[in-house]
């Protein structure tokens, strides 16, 4: 959603989640402006009990949302052309700008993060360009563990094994 949800908003969200047997975790980054929940739930049918907020987007399944923010102007149109535009990757959900850079959405189980950031690179290297990125969204175990397997070829890496969550700390 776009800014910080009110005291309003995040407690119907969590109550929501509550009700659906699980929680809601909140990310706001002042810099994109923009706020992030992730809700789990073990009451998969407390899925249409949750109502998003006004102006806020609800996607079913986890997302990953990037900021990034080129370190030269000139690089911002070509980039958002590329994950905004036509050709872009199937998984982009949403791509938008903000002060001084752009937010990605994605669906991480159709493009991967190694794919949706390797093009940010190659944009960005037309115009030998650094970048620094901020994840906006809170991401369940199932999808931070994906990426850390993908990135390090280790297809073993999965929350069943990661030692917090088996001794309960279940919001790594």
């Amino acid at each position: 959603m776009e800014g910080v949800p009110t005291d309003k908003q995040r407690h119907a969200l969590e109550e929501a989640a509550r009700r659906g047997g699980g929680h809601a975790t909140w990310r706001s980054s002042a810099a994109a402006g923009r706020s992030y929940a992730s809700i789990a739930l073990t009451n998969p049918e407390a899925v249409a009990s949750i109502s998003s907020p006004a102006g806020a987007t609800l996607y079913e399944k986890a997302i990953i949302a990037l900021a990034v923010f080129p370190a030269l102007a000139e690089a911002l149109p070509p980039l958002l052309d590329a994950l905004a535009g036509d050709g872009r990757p199937a998984g982009i959900l949403a791509c938008r700008a903000i002060p001084k850079g752009l937010v990605v959405e994605w669906d991480p189980s159709v493009s991967g993060a190694r794919l949706v950031t390797g093009l940010v690179d190659a944009e960005l290297g037309r115009f030998a360009c650094g970048r620094t990125s901020e994840l906006l969204s809170p991401l369940p175990p199932e999808v931070t563990t994906a990426i850390a397997a993908d990135g390090l070829q280790a297809e073993q890496i999965v929350p069943q094994r990661v030692l917090e969550l088996q001794i309960g700390n279940d919001r790594v």
